[in-house]
């Protein structure tokens, strides 16, 4: 199941793109503008809070998602690149994103009903990588533990120069 991985993580950076994009139009949107359409501006400070809330959850997701990728296709070999760590990234992305999908239950605007599925879709995405984290801990446990990588890798090909 291991091999899922770079998929998973992949389609939770262009879940975690595609809410950072949102959100961020929305913000310049509200700003400049007030509410898309010309209905009124920020209703309170706990609006614009949730949204920047939302904001930090997609930066969070696009730059450790990206980082986790490169690590995996680099077949990285050291404790941030280990099975552990993503599993902990995954666990703390749950519960973010968790935490920010609930604060957008019934909105009725367009937009705000599409960063709350976007939010929802990144919590399903993210609670799923985390079960297959879990499922390659357990299958690489008997030989590397849980700071194994997601790959075997071969020492009998590594150049001693790098």
């Amino acid at each position: 199941m291991a091999g899922y991985h770079p998929i998973l993580f992949i389609l939770l950076t262009a879940v975690g793109a595609a809410e950072l994009g949102l959100v961020a139009y929305l913000i310049h949107t509200f700003n400049r503008d007030g509410y898309p359409g010309g209905r009124g501006g920020y209703t309170s400070g706990d609006f614009k809070a949730r949204l920047d809330y939302l904001m930090f959850c997609a930066c969070w997701t696009v730059f450790f998602g990206l980082a986790y990728v490169a690590f995996i296709f680099a077949r990285a070999m050291f404790f941030l690149a280990s099975i552990a760590s993503s599993a902990l990234w995954l666990l703390m992305t749950i519960i973010f994103w968790a935490v920010g999908a609930e604060l957008w239950r019934q909105v009725s605007c367009r937009e705000l009903q599409t960063v709350e599925a976007l939010a929802w879709t990144a919590l399903g995405l993210a609670a799923i990588t985390f079960i297959v984290s879990l499922f390659a801990i357990s299958s690489t446990r008997r030989k590397y533990g849980y700071r194994g990588t997601y790959y075997d890798y071969d020492y009998r090909y590594v150049s001693p120069d790098f």
